[in-house]
């Protein structure tokens, strides 16, 4: 660890993989050290000792096993995460078994999972870690007790010996000492003992001297024999844990001291037992042990619980053992939990857990294995008939609003399931597929259920083959910018374009924007393909100055992934490089990625706006539409959505916002774009409604920067 900063150590061959991660995770706060082989992670693992490691199972050289091995061995506590394909779930298991932490499968689809994997392992590590302090605390408190014990053991047998003629002080002492104890013969016959004995027991003295230890507390210990005559075979020595049920139910925990000396002037030999109260240390020992398989917050069994618990089932399975899985994501928590605070996200997942077990009852389980991520176990259900009565009822039962202080909250979940034995045969597996089958679910629809499919596995593979292709396709600059034309509504003159991109692959082929950007905004490349398309079109648009036309701006999208504190190091660096006019490049953002966090949002337009570049907010109206960041942001450019033009004029409530967007931006002096105009009727309302500047299909696709040359000698739109 870096002072206080987490260190990171990523294992991968893949260049591009650890950059991504590398790039999200120190804009998190870690120190991150790459390795391209496993013998080069375990040189870097032994000279650094970084808190968390995440490794790829298959690479040159040495492998992930032995990583994993590595780590388990010289480092128990440090969590290893797996990173590896679908096809290598067998691997990955192995993997787990050997002492890997947690298994994610490429493609990482959002770095939120991987984040969310991260933060639970750190967690869970700082947890094991405390706990093997505290067994060690425990363990020396203990081994420091039964030292002062054993050396009152051997005092008092000196004293025996020494002090034969002096009983009084003996007896004095043995009363002083507060841990009940015993005297008794080779018949295990109790010849004294202390008032803490007689006080353990609820008997007199009296009744305790001349009885059997045996007969005195065999009935009401779990250790019985402990106490018989024949621990003299063992040179009436040894120690023993024991629990006690007193006259009042009440039930202690003690360890039992023994050992023996002879009396001298008889040559008698004699035993003598201390009994140690372990009672709240056992409570202690308990609380910790249940912390490490429940979820604090909720108390439900927590991911390690149900891995644990379904190994157990599938190792005495004899083949008749039936369960499904359900595994449940809470469709639109992180939006209240960030909007409403965390406190107030807590207990909403308290209510959650109790609907989830309310529903469930008995006879099945219910886990909490993420921050929004419940499980829950149905035993002897496999038919889908059954099964879907369960989603259902789940959906329809979780349409019911939650109550918390004042506010009435409505959540919805997704649900991925898996079946045994039909979908898996062991724990890790069922769990993956099932949250492989919720993803599944939440792409086509929130608010749904899905059962785990094998061809599902192959739509993996498709998806990883696709982000290989992309990763290779920025390598080899295959990505680069079309550009749509922007018109001046009033004169038809073309004012500038906004910069689409697009991939040409090596056969020609043109890849759907609608299939790659997705997967690259999911696996963070989006970052760097963004920055090839926003250098490639402040360079176009240098040109296009050089060339005479010097009024011309350029529009680039940016992505939530791109919105970050670095950004300003990207666009003045494409300024740089280009050596563009910054007041000519406008950064078109959407509303949703503004409002995630209005301070670091504030900051980082601020000193964009510095630059000289211009703000645009990208489909305007679409997101929160809240007035409020018109004021705090320094906003230029409104860009109007296209869903609101598709309607005008004939949409008499489109046309009423269309024109109460161009009336609030005029009066706040903001420059207003209407995108995805396609008739000329929809152009003749924006012309009568004063709106600046369009673009659509009614004017130009996006195209290719020698056709829109072209395009700027050409007469007129309109």
């Amino acid at each position: 660890m870096q002072g206080d900063t987490l260190h990171l150590l990523i294992i991968d061959d893949d260049t591009m993989l650890r950059r991504n991660i590398s790039v999200y995770f120190e804009d998190s706060g870690f120190f991150v050290t790459q390795a391209c082989n496993g013998t080069e992670g375990i040189k870097l693992f032994s000279q650094n000792q970084p808190d968390i490691v995440m490794v790829d199972l298959l690479m040159p050289d040495t492998g992930g096993l032995a990583v994993v091995e590595h780590v388990k061995k010289t480092a128990p506590y440090v969590p290893v995460i797996v990173i590896s394909g679908v096809n290598l779930v067998d691997e990955a298991v192995r993997a787990l078994k050997k002492g890997a932490w947690e298994f994610i499968t490429k493609p990482i689809i959002d770095h939120g999972v991987l984040d969310h994997a991260v933060k639970k392992c750190l967690e869970r590590a700082s947890f094991l870690l405390e706990r093997s302090q505290y067994h060690a605390l425990l363990e020396s408190r203990l081994e420091d007790h039964s030292h002062e014990l054993r050396s009152t053991n051997d005092q008092l047998v000196r004293y025996q010996q020494l002090l034969r003629s002096n009983s009084s002080f003996v007896n004095n002492l043995v009363e002083a000492i507060p841990s009940p104890l015993y005297i008794s013969d080779k018949n295990a016959v109790c010849i004294d003992c202390n008032k803490a004995f007689c006080d353990m027991l609820q008997l007199d003295k009296s009744e305790v001297l001349g009885a059997r230890i045996s007969d005195l507390l065999a009935a009401n210990t779990t250790c019985a024999d402990a106490f018989c005559s024949n621990v003299f075979e063992n040179n009436n020595s040894g120690d023993c844990e024991i629990t006690y049920v007193g006259a009042d139910k009440r039930i202690s925990y003690y360890v039992l001291y023994r050992s023996s000396f002879t009396n001298g002037h008889e040559g008698k030999v004699h035993t003598l037992g201390v009994l140690y109260n372990i009672t709240e240390l056992k409570a202690q020992k308990e609380i910790v042990a249940h912390q490490a398989f429940h979820d604090e917050l909720t108390t439900l069994p927590n991911r390690l619980y149900i891995v644990n618990f379904l190994r157990e089932v599938l190792e005495q399975d004899s083949g008749t053992t039936r369960f499904c899985l359900l595994f449940i994501d809470l469709d639109n928590f992180k939006r209240i939990n960030d909007s409403l605070g965390h406190d107030l996200g807590d207990e909403l997942l308290k209510l959650v857990a109790i609907r989830l077990k309310d529903i469930v009852g008995t006879t099945g389980k219910v886990a909490r294995v993420g921050g929004d991520e419940f499980l829950v176990l149905l035993p002897d259900v496999i038919e889908e008939g059954v099964i879907s009565n369960h989603a259902e009822k789940l959906n329809e039962i979780f349409q019911q609003p939650f109550y918390v202080a004042l506010h009435k909250l409505h959540l919805s979940v997704t649900i991925g399931i898996t079946c045994y034995p039909d979908d898996g045969h062991d724990a890790n597996t069922l769990l993956t597929r099932s949250d492989i089958a919720m993803y599944r679910a939440k792409e086509q629809k929130r608010s749904s259920w899905m059962r785990f499919d094998r061809c599902m596995l192959e739509q993996v593979k498709e998806r990883l083959k696709l982000e290989r292709l992309i990763r290779e396709g920025l390598e080899r600059h295959e990505f680069i910018p079309y550009f749509q034309p922007r018109f001046d509504v009033q004169s038809g003159d073309i004012v500038g374009a906004e910069a689409l991109v697009r991939w040409i692959r090596p056969d020609g082929s043109v890849g759907n924007p609608a299939e790659f950007i997705p997967v690259a905004e999911e696996t963070g490349l989006v970052r760097e393909l963004g920055g090839q398309v926003l250098i490639d079109a402040c360079r176009q648009l240098h040109a296009w100055h050089e060339m005479g036309n010097p009024d011309l701006t350029i529009s680039v999208n940016i992505s939530a992934v791109q919105f970050t504190e670095d950004l300003y190091d990207t666009v003045s660096s494409a300024i740089e490089d280009s050596g563009i006019n910054p007041v000519k490049l406008e950064l078109e953002i959407t509303e949703t990625i503004m409002m995630k966090n209005l301070e670091k949002t504030a900051q980082i337009l601020r000193e964009l706006a510095e630059l000289g570049v211009k703000i645009v907010i990208d489909d305007f109206g679409t997101g929160y539409s809240s007035l409020y960041y018109l004021k705090i942001f320094p906003i230029d450019i409104l860009k109007i959505d296209r869903t609101f033009i598709d309607g005008i004029p004939e949409d008499e409530n489109d046309g009423n916002i269309v024109s109460a967007i161009l009336s609030m931006a005029k009066q706040m002096k903001l420059h207003v774009v209407a995108e995805g105009v396609e008739t000329d009727e929809q152009l003749v309302f924006l012309q009568n409604h004063q709106c600046e500047e369009a673009q659509g299909f009614l004017f130009s696709k996006p195209v290719a920067a020698d056709e829109f040359i072209l395009m700027l000698g050409d007469e007129k739109a309109f």
